[in-house]
């Protein structure tokens, strides 16, 4: 074996020896945090009040309720998907990013 193949050789042992290394580094340093993230239920925060603002004094009765309709799905889909789903008249503080943002259309 001539001195270059050996070269390359012993990088090429050393850099799947480190990439080992640093994923079982990894995944150590993250089984704690995730073991708690799996226990900890996901929250979002519906803002019923906004949603009720959010309607046109025009609206019909029809477009009220396919509104009103379209809240309590998509609310649905988040317990479905494993999330707690709770109306804001209920929340002291949460960040905002765990509002659900009503869509206009």
């Amino acid at each position: 074996m001539d001195p270059k193949s050996q070269w390359l050789s012993t990088i090429f042992i050393a850099a799947c020896l480190g990439g080992i290394g640093g994923w079982l580094t990894a995944q150590q340093q993250l089984q704690e945090p995730l073991v708690r993230l799996n226990l900890v239920t996901p929250v979002f925060v519906l803002d019923r009040a906004k949603l009720i603002q959010s309607i046109p004094p025009n609206a019909n009765q029809e477009q009220m309720a396919k509104i009103v309709d379209d809240w309590q799905s998509q609310a649905k889909k988040l317990s479905d998907a494993g999330y707690l789903v709770i109306d804001s008249t209920a929340v002291v503080a949460a960040p905002e990013d765990v509002y659900v943002q009503h869509q206009t259309r």
